[in-house]
């Protein structure tokens, strides 16, 4: 069970990375070239869901990381949940504010931290 465990924090992490370095690339081109076809608000939305998904993931990480074998049912459940986070994180890259993306950034530093 540790096994896959580790598979799935892997396989996590690097979904994550790909959207930092995503993240990166679109934050360094101006906010001009950034065109929002959607509301602001509803990317900030999903930073809101993200981030306290985050913030649980890591809770659920330390868990595990000390030994609580109850946690490793949660983590499947935390899984399913970042699947759709992940597909609407990819598909706002290219629409949210340069601001937006900086808090993105910060969120998938928080998780590489905690993981590390």
């Amino acid at each position: 069970m540790k096994k896959t465990f580790i598979l799935v924090i892997a396989v996590m992490f690097g979904m994550t990375a790909g959207i930092r370095a995503n993240a990166a690339t679109t934050s360094v081109m101006s906010t001009s070239t950034v065109v929002a076809s959607a509301s602001s608000s509803d990317w900030d939305s999903v930073l809101n869901s993200y981030e306290k998904y985050v913030n649980e993931y890591i809770a659920v990480y330390k868990k595990v990381q000390a030994g609580d074998t109850s946690a490793y049912s949660k983590m499947a459940s935390l899984m399913e949940k970042y699947q759709k986070l992940a597909e609407q994180l990819e598909n706002a890259k290219d629409e949210m504010t340069a601001s937006q993306l900086a808090r993105l950034q910060k969120i998938n530093a928080k998780l590489a931290k905690a993981i590390q």
